[in-house]
């Protein structure tokens, strides 16, 4: 019986039935012999350890030297970096660099020149040099150059303003049922409750809008649901 994904139909005692046992022991030898390297592998360690050696070191090194150069450098260079955005190296990356090179850090000239190595084909590096930050770049013809970096002044900050006193409201000269009237008036005239003109602490406020409320038949709330 042949499934759905198979190619080629394989019978008991036949051509096929042979060839595909063949592959299959091929694979089982070879998945024994991977487990026979790796039991050798453990050994080896063992003995590495007993010598005095940093296993977890070693294989690093294994990892270094079945990697591409240019893998291992960047991942260096990405550790690096990240080293120093957490805080756990002092030295930014590219000054350590600069600093290897024997440049006095202090002659500024010099510290420009070590940068030009570093200047990556495509990209640019800004970086300030005591006081004054320098721009390094490529041109075309892939010769690194360098600029002063001209910071714009920074716009002068306007003073906030004191906050406008607002105008003080004329209160009615009402008592309360004057003041439910104006209420009443208020939702006549198509003002919202909003409008009351006493103050918070003032007890004809709640008969204005009592007066607002009984002309609209609501409760100055906004429309009604359905």
């Amino acid at each position: 019986m042949m499934s759905a994904k198979q190619d080629k139909p394989v019978g008991r005692n036949t051509v096929s039935g042979r060839q595909l046992l063949d592959f299959i022991e091929r694979i089982e030898r070879i998945r024994e012999q991977k487990k026979q390297l790796a039991e050798d592998e453990k050994l080896v360690f063992a003995e590495l350890k007993a010598s005095g050696f940093n296993a977890p070191t070693t294989r690093n090194v294994l990892r270094r030297r079945a990697a591409k150069p240019a893998d291992v450098e960047e991942a260096e260079q990405m550790l690096d970096m990240y080293l120093h955005a957490i805080g756990m190296a002092n030295d930014a990356p590219l000054f350590r660099a600069v600093g290897m090179m024997s440049v006095d850090l202090s002659a500024r000239d010099q510290v420009i020149e070590a940068f030009k190595q570093l200047v990556p084909n495509e990209g640019e590096i800004i970086v300030k040099i005591g006081k004054q930050p320098v721009r390094l770049w490529r041109d075309e013809n892939g010769v690194a150059q360098a600029e002063d970096v001209v910071e714009r002044p920074k716009p002068a900050s306007r003073k906030q303003s004191a906050m406008p006193e607002r105008p003080k409201r004329d209160v009615p000269d009402v008592d309360a049922a004057g003041a439910r009237e104006l209420g009443a008036k208020a939702y006549r005239e198509n003002q919202p409750i909003t409008s009351n003109p006493f103050p918070w602490d003032d007890k004809r406020r709640q008969e204005f809008d009592a007066g607002w409320r009984a002309a609209s038949g609501t409760d100055g709330m906004g429309p009604e649901e359905e």
